[in-house]
Formats: structure tokens, C-alpha cells, sequence
């Protein structure tokens, strides 16, 4: 389908509406910080913030050609404008800024949703109603546990969600991996009960057994969250303590081509990938899901997303719309085959299966361009900037420039905290700094914003902490976790309002309102036209 849109560097709501409607490739990003677009943004828009886009739209948006509309709250002087400059400076071709922003979008009677992650956790919902989920709650639980009743709990989130809180005995086993377990096959063998944190990965993860064979399996109603609500007791810094064998190969193949067969689940040869990656016309994401995968992207063109993670992190990971999306997987292809059956139904891309090997000498696009290469210079090691901060400690200013919920577990001693949105905050700071240095995780964000600020201030001394907060702590540096209102240069702007930080004071209200929003969420999703969910 050709695209409906001009070369206008704006779009009006209705046409925006219209091409939504349609099959043409899209990337939709709103570009505001995640506390502006968790209040209030289009359905199928992706978070984009311009404090990051820099660094992440290549990965979210890979063609350059890919046409692109940029969303705001459309009031003069708002990121959206900023980030149609800087894509235009990184390449792409095709940008355009959605006329009016959100504001404009809802007064044209067009459908805003609130909150984080709403399209999965609204086609959860869903999928709990049309595959007739089983739910058990917290205490039909309790008591069957109180009872002496056998009863295998398992949580599906990844081990660092699992050691934040969890229900007492659950073992653990993320997303796909856990599609891989055995279970037993006589009737009157114990339940299984999959819980999450509060719904949809304990939806899917139950969903997905149940179709693949698992004749007694729920989903644990509302999760950690309803059980700590409660009253009941759970688990900090939980180890699992229980490890649930997988099956045999032969097993997991019978399982993935069972599915396959099924849902007609379509398979990919390597000839044919090489033949989707030359159409230069739409956008390829290859995903590479085995628990070997490795994060750093070592083989170029290839994301690795173990743990099952592909469809709860979609609207991350995925920035164009009807694009493309091959997964790869060990030879039984299970991982493969369950995450290709729940995206299709999610209705917002091609997907297929690797039938085979990934051809050889792949490389897709080739390695992604380091925006902050040119001109920057290598930055301080942590040797360097300690001796700084011990010699001269009132000249030298650090300031942490990346995400506010790492800037929390650790940052440099003294580090005030700026998103790079915006360097207005700095300009106070250079009367009484002889240097400012720059700090993040791993360190790229702080050389680009050495990079901005030596292009705005070129009288004044900007640097960078190489390899970061990560590398700052290799070399046992003392890091703090307490900060003060005035380190603050920029709000927590970043914070979607992850129910995981909320502090302990507040945590009951706050869940308790989190669980009633999201198990209203999927009826509002689906209301508006372009939400296409297709189950089968």
C-alpha cells in the first residue's frame, strides 16, 4: 500500500489517523520525556524521548527511509520540532511532526490512552478473554497451600524482577524458557500457577502452556502486587530454589512444529532472508532469542532479546509498524515458534520463523554509526577524574546525565543530575565550575552531551567519564545512592511512574490503583480503530 503521506514537514490528525489505518510502514515516536507521554499519548505511538533519541532510534527505527511523524504536546518551542532536526542530521529521509500534537489529536475526537506499556498489557487482557484464561487468586492459593495441597509456582519475569519481590516457593523461569519445562502428563498431578508482577506476563505465560499441552495451569490473579496487598508474605532477593528440568529435544520439536502446523506459523529459509534484507523498500529486525544470545549485538543486524522478552519489551524494541521481523532460535525453534504466535496476533508486523541457519556472513545493515565519534575526544578515566574530584573538588562539577532510575542506584559522589533534553541548567553552573564532567552507565550518553555543550559554550572546559558509572565502580570508586532536591538540575522527568519504585509509604495506594487502570486498560485500547489485535 502506497503512503498517504505529503512532503509537508507536518500531518494533520486525520491523516495521521488515516495512514494508521492503513499498511504502509510507520514509526510513530513521541518524543516527549515519560512522564509527559505516560499522561497522555496516541494508542500506537512508541516513547522516543528526546533526551535519548540519539542514541536509540537507530536500533528502534532502522531504515532511513522509514517515513517517521514526531509527536509532542504541540505547544510552541516542544521536543518535536528539536527531534526532526537531529533525525534529519542522522539521515532520515521522510520526517514529519503531527500538526498540533496530542492536544490537537484528542480535540479532532481522536483516542489518547494513559500509562506505560499500554498496548501489550492491553492485548493481555485480551488474550485472557478470548483463549479463557483460568485465574487463580491469592487466597484460593493461600489455602490450597495452607491445605498441604501440591501446587507448583512459577514466576515468568527475568531474575532481576524475580529478586525484587516474589511470591514465597515460586520458582523461576522467564517468558519462552519456561514454554521448555517438562510437566508431568497424568491427570491428578499437581497445578501450576504463573505469576508475574501484577497480569499480563502471568496471562501469557499460562496462555502459552495451556496451548502447547499443560492441562492444569492458571495465571495467579493480579500477582506479587494483589499477594503483598493482601497481607500476605513474600520474598525479597529471592534465589530459586527449585530448578524445573526441561524437556528432551525431541519434546520441544514435537511441541514447535505441533504449534507451527496448527496456527500455520510462517517459516523462513536463510535464501529468503537474504532476499527480504536486499528489499531496501521495508525495514528488517532480526531477533536472536536463545539464552546464549549475546546483549552487546556482536553479530551486526542481529538484537539479542533472551528470556522471552520480545513481546513484553515490543513497543522498545520495534519502532516501525508493519515492518518485518525474523527470530532466531535453537533447532527446535520453540522460542521461536511461541513468540511468532503471539506477535502476529498482536497485529503489528510481519514474523517469521529462521528455518535453518542465518546466512552465512550476515551483517544486515552492517554496524550501527556512533553518533558521538566525531570530535569529542577519548574522555577521563575514572583514575583521572578521582585525582580531579581529590585535588580540586569545588572546580570540578560532575553531572550525570542519564537515566534517573540508574542515577538513583548509583551515582559519582556529590554528581547533580541533568536529562540532556536540555543544558539551559549549565549556564549557571560554568560561573563558579573551571570543568564539568559528564557521567552515565556506560558512558555514552555523557560524550554526547560533552559534545553539545562544547558546541554551545566553546569558551568553557567540558569532559566525559569514559566507560562510565559501570567503569567508575571496576575500578572501586566510591559511588552514593542519596541526593539531595538541589543535585537536581533537571526533574525526574524520565520516570514513567514504575510501580517498582514507588516508595514504601506510598506502594499500597499506588498498587492498588495500578491493578484497577490495568484490568480496565484493554477495553479502552481496543476501542480505537487503528488497535487491530487478531486472535485466532
Amino acid at each position: 500500500m502506497a503512503s498517504t503521506f505529503s512532503r509537508d514537514a507536518s500531518i494533520a490528525p486525520q491523516a495521521l489517523q488515516e495512514a494508521l489505518l492503513g499498511g504502509a510502514e510507520l514509526a510513530l515516536l513521541d518524543v516527549r520525556e515519560a512522564r509527559a507521554h505516560v499522561a497522555g499519548h496516541l494508542n500506537l505511538a512508541r516513547l522516543a524521548p528526546l533526551s535519548t533519541l540519539e542514541l536509540e532510534v537507530r536500533a528502534m527505527v532502522p531504515r532511513l527511509g522509514t517515513p517517521v511523524v514526531l509527536v509532542d504536546a504541540g505547544d510552541p518551542g516542544g521536543p518535536a520540532s528539536r527531534a526532526a532536526a537531529l533525525l534529519g542530521r542522522l539521515g532520515y529521509r521522510d520526517v514529519r511532526v503531527l500538526d498540533g500534537g496530542t492536544g490537537a489529536w484528542q480535540a479532532a475526537g481522536l483516542p489518547l490512552i494513559d500509562g506505560y506499556g499500554t498496548l501489550v498489557k492491553a492485548f493481555g487482557d485480551r488474550v485472557r478473554l478470548h483463549y479463557a484464561t483460568p485465574a487463580l487468586g491469592g487466597d484460593a492459593l493461600r489455602k490450597r497451600q495452607d491445605a498441604g495441597l501440591p501446587v507448583t509456582v512459577i514466576d515468568a519475569r527475568p531474575a532481576g524482577e524475580y529478586a525484587f519481590l516474589t511470591l514465597p516457593g515460586a520458582s523461576n523461569h522467564a517468558g519462552t524458557e519456561l514454554a521448555l519445562r517438562q510437566w508431568p502428563a497424568e491427570p491428578q498431578a499437581p497445578p501450576w500457577a504463573v505469576n508475574c508482577f501484577s497480569r499480563t506476563r502471568g496471562i501469557i505465560a499460562a496462555t502459552t502452556l495451556r496451548l502447547l499441552g499443560h492441562r492444569d495451569v492458571h495465571f495467579v490473579e493480579d500477582g506479587v502486587m494483589q499477594w503483598a496487598l493482601d497481607g500476605a508474605p513474600v520474598v525479597q532477593n529471592a534465589r530459586p530454589g527449585i530448578e524445573l528440568p526441561q524437556a528432551g529435544d525431541e519434546e520441544l520439536q514435537r511441541r514447535a512444529d505441533a504449534l507451527i502446523r496448527r496456527y500455520d506459523l510462517p517459516l523462513l529459509r536463510p535464501d529468503a532472508m537474504r532476499r527480504l534484507h536486499d528489499a531496501d523498500d521495508r525495514t528488517l529486525y532480526v531477533f536472536d532469542l536463545r539464552p546464549t544470545a549475546r546483549i552487546d549485538d556482536s553479530i551486526a543486524g542481529v538484537r539479542a532479546v533472551p528470556g522471552g522478552q520480545l513481546l513484553m519489551h515490543f513497543e522498545n524494541l520495534v519502532g516501525t509498524r508493519h515492518a518485518r521481523i525474523v527470530l532466531l532460535d535453537d533447532p527446535h525453534r520453540l522460542r521461536a515458534a511461541v513468540t511468532a504466535f503471539w506477535l502476529l496476533q498482536l497485529g503489528q508486523a510481519e514474523v517469521y520463523i529462521l528455518d535453518g541457519e542465518l546466512p552465512a556472513g550476515w551483517r544486515a545493515e552492517g554496524p550501527l554509526p556512533d553518533p558521538t565519534a566525531a570530535g569529542v575526544g577519548p574522555g577521563l578515566s575514572p583514575a583521572r577524574l578521582a585525582a580531579l574530584l581529590r585535588t580540586d573538588p569545588e572546580r570540578t562539577r560532575v553531572i550525570d546525565v542519564g537515566p534517573s532510575a540508574d542515577f538513583e542506584r548509583a551515582h559519582l559522589p556529590r554528581a547533580r543530575f541533568l536529562l540532556p533534553f536540555t543544558l539551559d541548567p549549565l549556564a549557571a553552573l560554568l560561573r563558579d565550575a573551571d570543568r564539568i564532567v559528564f557521567s552515565s552507565p556506560d558512558g555514552r550518553a555523557a560524550r554526547l552531551a560533552a559534545r553539545d555543550a562544547r558546541e554551545r559554550w566553546p569558551a568553557s572546559e567540558f569532559d566525559w567519564l569514559a566507560g562510565g558509572t559501570l567503569a567508575w565502580q571496576a575500578a572501586e570508586l566510591p559511588v552514593e545512592q542519596a541526593w539531595e532536591p538541589a543535585q537536581l538540575l533537571t526533574p525526574f522527568e524520565d520516570d514513567w511512574g514504575s510501580v517498582m519504585r514507588v516508595p514504601a509509604a506510598r506502594r499500597d495506594r499506588a498498587w492498588a490503583d495500578y491493578l484497577a487502570w490495568e484490568r480496565g486498560l484493554g477495553e479502552r485500547v481496543v476501542r480505537d480503530p487503528a488497535v487491530r489485535f487478531r486472535l485466532w
